[in-house]
């Protein structure tokens, strides 16, 4: 039997939270029953854990009206859905489909615009296309409107786009970042936040700006900095401000990577959670962030549980990074959970086939993943072909200068090489032992180096007392 409250309780649990915190700041029900079903919605969407159920009592128009209402409310201030709207006129114009009633509501819309909006840059494009249209069929007065608008925000339209222009470029370098280790970007530090703070600035290049910055502090490890613009963002998702879901969990998602650095690790995996209740195309991303938390803790079965759900989201992007990502912590998960030959098989099939993607963006990632996996199924004469086909050695040496570098990837290479007889006991400890002076062991990473100090030593029992003397 369907439950008397089912529209109405799905509808609760499909909640975000900023989205409850918005809807809290207006409600305001006099009547007792609606106040009742308004309090436990925004409750249970803030409080998960101690959720209230809903009176089956009630009249359900009691539950329709407090539906209605909060959809609407968030209907008006969401951004995608104007975009929608905007991209939509523009393509009907496009394909001259537009009607009367289609004109008339962006014409009523360009009279009342005031500030500048977060879809400024498309609106002005699609007013801009809709002059031509307007003045080829001699509507002289509705073109005067339109023409208005044009001239009063050109000064607006061209800092917006100059500004996209230089954040494409910030992105550029702040990735390069990212994938060669690069310390050149943080001179965009400045200008970014003032993008992402200036409320004159329409919403989409200030919110581009956020995510850069974020970017930039999550790979410096400036967790001051981040907290802080994760701070201000809130504020805004709070008050309905730069509002829409896929904004939304794109903010939960970085979430994860802001709590799992400050090793909030409950906060991570709650975050986490909320990130996926949609699939979009950063959904594989999102993915691989909770997965990062699950196997940090050690809860290898809630990982390749979360991966395995997902594979065919895998199977389907076009985010070559996302990809290496996903089968690296696929491996992981299934090396420490003794599936290490089903492991082995998948990661052969996806080195042949994703060579030049794995050296191009991340192969650090996936070589070590993918050699601990050999290293298990003790394949050292494999490692030694992969470290003198990839050059993984030098690769590894390069990496010194990161200020995150572990050596993982190279104790396993050269724990390979002494169990196969081509070094000696000597050379081997003093590789180890000079390897180690190279690291600072912190909170931070200590569990990183015993996780790999761990695996060396299931095939190496000797190492115990070696690890211990360094890590512990």
């Amino acid at each position: 039997m369907k439950p008397k409250l089912k529209v109405f309780e799905d509808f609760s649990k499909a909640l975000l939270p900023h989205e409850a915190k918005y809807l809290q700041s207006l409600g305001n029900f006099q009547e007792e029953d609606k106040r009742e079903i308004f309090q436990n919605l925004i409750h249970n969407s803030l409080e998960p854990e101690d959720e209230k159920s809903f009176n089956t009592e009630f009249d359900k128009r009691k539950y329709h009206h407090i539906k209605t209402w909060a959809e609407k409310k968030l209907s008006l201030r969401d951004v995608d859905q104007v975009a929608e709207w905007l991209l939509d006129f523009n393509k009907k114009l496009v394909l001259d489909l537009i009607t009367s009633a289609e004109e008339k509501v962006l014409i009523d819309y360009v009279k009342n615009y005031k500030g500048i909006t977060f879809n400024f840059q498309i609106l002005y494009q699609t007013i801009r296309d809709y002059r031509s249209y307007l003045l080829i069929r001699m509507r002289y007065d509705d073109h005067i409107i339109i023409s208005d608008f044009l001239e009063n925000y050109k000064e607006s339209y061209h800092r917006a786009k100059e500004i996209e222009e230089k954040l494409y470029q910030a992105t550029i370098e702040i990735t390069d970042q990212f994938t060669r280790t690069s310390e050149t970007s943080i001179h965009w530090e400045k200008w970014l936040k003032k993008v992402f703070e200036t409320e004159t600035i329409n919403g989409n290049n200030r919110y581009k700006a956020f995510i850069l910055l974020a970017f930039m502090y999550n790979t410096t490890g400036n967790l001051k900095q981040l907290q802080t613009i994760f701070d201000q963002i809130d504020g805004f998702f709070s008050q309905g401000n730069l509002y829409c879901r896929r904004l939304l969990y794109n903010y939960y998602s970085s979430r994860v990577l802001l709590h799992s650095k400050q090793r909030k690790y409950d906060e991570a995996i709650y975050f986490g959670k909320l990130s996926l209740r949609q699939t979009n195309e950063d959904t594989l991303m999102y993915v691989n962030n909770l997965v990062s938390i699950y196997l940090r803790l050690n809860q290898h079965r809630d990982a390749l549980d979360l991966l395995e759900s997902y594979q065919s989201v895998y199977e389907k992007t076009q985010n070559s990074l996302q990809r290496i990502i996903y089968i690296s912590y696929y491996l992981r998960a299934l090396n420490e959970l003794n599936l290490n030959k089903k492991a082995e098989n998948i990661g052969i099939y996806f080195l042949q086939k994703y060579e030049s993607e794995i050296l191009k963006l991340r192969w650090h990632h996936f070589f070590t993943s993918y050699l601990n996996v050999l290293y298990k199924n003790e394949n050292y004469a494999t490692i030694l072909q992969l470290d003198k086909k990839f050059s993984l050695t030098e690769l590894e040496h390069l990496r010194k200068k990161s200020e995150n570098f572990l050596p993982n990837l190279l104790w396993v290479i050269t724990s390979a090489s002494f169990l196969e007889n081509k070094i000696s006991k000597e050379k081997y400890y003093n590789t180890l032992t000079e390897s180690l002076t190279t690291v600072k062991v912190t909170e931070s990473n200590q569990h990183l180096l015993q996780d790999n100090a761990d695996l060396l030593t299931k095939n190496l029992p000797e190492l115990k007392l070696f690890f211990k003397s360094y890590l512990n």
